[in-house]
């Protein structure tokens, strides 16, 4: 073997189709080109699952606190979960995580299609890397073998154009490839990581922690099964799924998320001009049903998921939209458009198209845009070439194009909102709309107060999935309240405010979608506590019940609190920024916001309930208790 190459051996057990996991997490050190294997026990892989609670672990363990993100000492992780690449439906996701270089917190996303399955089906759980290359390079893995590969002629090409030189130079088009862009490798703070061009793990700035290592791409095939312990155990779970999918998933299957584009805007879900305005002219010409006719061509899925939500665009008029990059999500929607103050649906698929084309994350892309109008409006920015402007789609897709560039107002752009405002100064942090130095998703915390406490407390920055959407759980149908019945409480939950109540159901949801984020699965399947109970079991071979998922998911909420405090955050920095409460004057949240005492001291019963400190520090039976005493 060349020393850039390792051959690994598979346990027997997972070749003989009898193991969900591969028992190998492959180390990849960039900067000696060295590579090995840890092999974990059996008691690792129930005790954390992958995903998230991996990420987390190798963190803990293994960098020192208050490193550069975008230094050699930061470790990129990529993190299936025990139950990515099953036979269960809704498992074709997997993480990716890092210290995030935006937030300087814990960076962890979570992104579908087939490039996580893959991995585990090419013999790994996990790849962990660190180091950086002299020059850039790419990861190949195909069954149990790794080599670092050349990635000069690769640098700087659209992920679409690189992704088509991979799989050509190694003579397969069924290779997966997750990626970075031209904005990773610029260093945009929020850039992300592609995989099949179009799913991004796409917060916290991903993107350039792999372009800060020179790597370009991780390419896998593979041909081994993943295997179950319990086959018929797994199946029951399986079969339930597949026979409801239809009847309680048929939003995804219709519309998928942009069927919710008008709904959440006209409820007041959905932050429009940067949350200044209450209603956007032309929000119809983004309504789902204006929106297809136009621009989708066809549908797209993610490994082992028949409901087919990701859509395809195209477009031949004077915008030209490449199908090879998808088309937006809701977020995107909301983002690119309604924040921006526009309405032509053929911008917003095209701006889209363009973060993916680049390597962009469209939440932090479309604040950011939306904060830069904002102070172009109120005079705060001027000497600049270009200035963008509310309601220009031509403004839109320059500003994207410069913060790829890192070119004139670009540069101050692609470090998002927070940085661009301490430039800026003049008062700008009243327009700023961030979590923990990260741009808010598109669920409006004036409307949604639990889901804002959710903003303030994420260990990523501002985070609507491992989250309680208080707007879901007032519906008694949803999936949330059933979980929430499992566990002991009265549904539904009311929308306004932060109840008790709401407190120990989010304390509750939350465990339960950091668990979701760990195993890896979709969030948009129904599944309660006794499936998952079911598909772990039959993967594992165990014996673990609903308190044993819930203790899982306590564990890793209470690991990343120990990585931010190890980071130097302290309970001041658990807040939201100003426009959080900026109450509007009309429309159908007029007059509403939490307020920041409101805020606080719902953050004070939440610490207490969690066992942490009255400064938000874990306390040590909460840390006993969780068996975290190691950290």
């Amino acid at each position: 073997m060349e020393k850039n190459q390792l051959l690994v051996t598979m346990r027997p057990e997972f070749l003989r189709g009898e193991s969900a996991y591969t028992g190998k997490i492959l180390r990849v050190n960039l900067s000696t080109e060295n590579m090995w294997v840890d092999e974990q026990p059996d008691s690792f892989y129930r005790k954390w699952i992958g995903g998230r609670g991996l990420i987390l672990y190798y963190l803990m363990k293994e960098t020192l606190p208050k490193i550069d993100p975008l230094s050699p000492d930061n470790l990129l992780i990529f993190a299936p979960g025990l139950l990515t690449g099953t036979i269960l439906p809704g498992t074709g996701r997997h993480a990716v995580g890092a210290k995030s270089p935006l937030t300087g917190a814990l960076a962890s996303s979570e992104a579908g299609g087939w490039w996580g399955a893959e991995l585990k089906r090419a013999g790994f759980d996990a790849v962990v890397i660190q180091g950086k290359s002299e020059k850039p390079v790419y990861l190949w893995i195909k069954d149990g073998l790794v080599e670092i590969r050349d990635a000069s002629h690769l640098w700087g090409k659209t992920t679409g154009d690189c992704q088509e030189i991979i799989q050509t130079e190694l003579e397969d088009k069924k290779i997966r490839v997750a990626q970075i862009g031209p904005a990773g490798e610029n260093g945009v703070l929020y850039s992300a990581v592609m995989h099949d061009v179009n799913r991004a793990a796409g917060r916290s700035g991903l993107g350039a922690v792999m372009g800060s290592k020179n790597l370009k791409a991780v390419a896998v095939r593979g041909s081994f099964n993943v295997g179950l312990a319990d086959k018929q155990l797994m199946q029951v779970t399986t079969k339930w799924i597949t026979s409801n999918y239809k009847d309680m998933m048929g939003w995804a299957s219709s519309y998928g998320t942009p069927g919710s584009v008008k709904p959440n805007h006209d409820v007041g879900a959905t932050g429009i001009r940067n949350y200044q305005d209450s209603a956007l002219v032309g929000i119809d010409q983004l309504d789902a049903t204006s929106f297809f006719p136009l621009l989708v061509t066809g549908r797209d899925t993610c490994n082992r998921c028949p409901v087919r939500c990701k859509l395809i665009v195209s477009y031949d008029g004077e915008e030209k939209i490449d199908p090879r990059y998808g088309g937006p999500e809701y977020e995107s929607i909301g983002g690119l458009g309604v924040l921006c103050g526009i309405s032509d649906p053929v911008i917003v698929a095209k701006a889209n198209e363009l973060c993916a084309a680049n390597g962009l994350d469209t939440i932090s892309t479309g604040g950011t845009i939306a904060f830069a109008m904002d102070c172009v409006k109120n005079n705060l920015i001027s000497g600049f070439d270009f200035l963008p402007v509310f309601g220009d789609g031509q403004s839109l897709l320059k500003s994207i194009h410069l913060i790829v560039e890192r070119s004139g107002l670009g540069e101050w752009m692609a470090e998002g909102s927070l940085r661009m405002a301490q430039r800026v100064g003049k008062q700008s942090e009243n327009y700023l709309a961030v979590a923990r130095g990260q741009e808010f998703p598109f669920h409006d915390p004036r409307l949604k107060n639990t889901i804002g406490m959710g903003y303030a407390l994420s260990a990523t920055g501002a985070d609507h999935m491992h989250n309680l959407n208080d707007t879901f759980a007032t519906w008694d149908g949803a999936d949330v309240c059933a979980r929430l019945r499992e566990m002991g409480m009265q549904t539904p939950l009311e929308l306004w405010g932060i109840s008790d109540h709401k407190i120990l159901a989010y304390q509750y949801e939350t465990a339960f979608k950091n668990f979701l984020d760990s195993a890896v699965i979709c969030h948009f399947y129904p599944y309660e506590y006794h499936h998952m109970e079911d598909a772990l079991n039959g993967a594992g071979g165990w014996n673990l019940d609903k308190d044993e998922i819930n203790r899982i998911g306590e564990r890793i909420i209470n690991l990343a609190r120990l990585y931010l405090v190890r980071e130097g955050f302290t309970e001041l920095d658990d807040a939201l920024s100003s426009m959080a409460y900026h109450r509007l004057d009309s429309g159908p949240i007029a007059g509403k916001s939490l307020t920041p005492l409101e805020l606080r001291e719902a953050l004070e019963k939440y610490y207490s309930a969690m066992g942490w400190s009255s400064t938000g520090v874990p306390e040590d039976t909460t840390i006993e208790r969780l068996q975290l005493v190691e950290f």
